[in-house]
């Protein structure tokens, strides 16, 4: 008979962490990591560089879930939960996510977590002209200090330990699920 390999669940782990993130860094004290939703995404290739995540805001940019464009009206899906209704989704791109070392794993989920609007509406912070500034590695020098102050709050090891895991003996030694879900895409009503 063959022996069932145990399984975990990356989302839930992950979200595990955004939890104790929005817990533990004031710059992210604003997020209900019950309104956001991680999910997994298979990356399309491992070569270096590529996306490793990305937020997707479930708001048009002033907030609302409506748009009229030339006179057409557009919405964007609601994802309901017991909470309110979904407004940001987080895609991890796996597995070119986990082929990141722990800092840039944790980078990686700062960095998504900042672009959520201090308003927490749904929409996206602007800095500068842009989502990231003058620069992307700018951007994510900035985010050094809070993670620094949240490594220094001495975040739980099991919290932690899915980004400092090896995905390769994770992948061979367990059956890995998580969420997936496409991404949305404004309905014309």
């Amino acid at each position: 008979m063959r022996r069932q390999r145990p399984s975990i669940d990356l989302t839930a782990q992950l979200e595990e962490v955004v939890r104790d993130l929005c817990t533990r860094v004031p710059e992210f004290a604003h997020i209900e990591p019950d309104r956001l939703l991680l999910c997994l995404a298979r990356a399309r290739g491992r070569r270096g560089g590529g996306v490793f995540a990305k937020i997707v805001p479930m708001r048009f940019p002033d907030g609302t879930p409506f748009k009229v464009i030339d006179g057409q009206k557009y919405a964007l899906p609601q994802i309901p939960t017991p909470d309110g209704n979904i407004l940001y989704l987080v895609y991890i791109y796996v597995p070119r996510f986990f082929d990141q070392p722990f800092e840039r794993r944790l980078l990686t989920l700062a960095h998504e977590l900042y672009h959520i609007a201090p308003q927490f509406d749904g929409t996206i912070r602007r800095v500068g002209n842009g989502a990231h500034g003058a620069s992307r590695n700018r951007f994510n020098d900035n985010l050094q200090p809070l993670l620094q102050n949240y490594l220094a709050s001495a975040p739980p090891a099991e919290t932690l330990a899915i980004l400092r895991g090896d995905f390769a003996a994770l992948a061979k030694d367990n059956l890995l699920t998580g969420r997936a879900l496409p991404l949305p895409k404004a309905i014309k009503l």
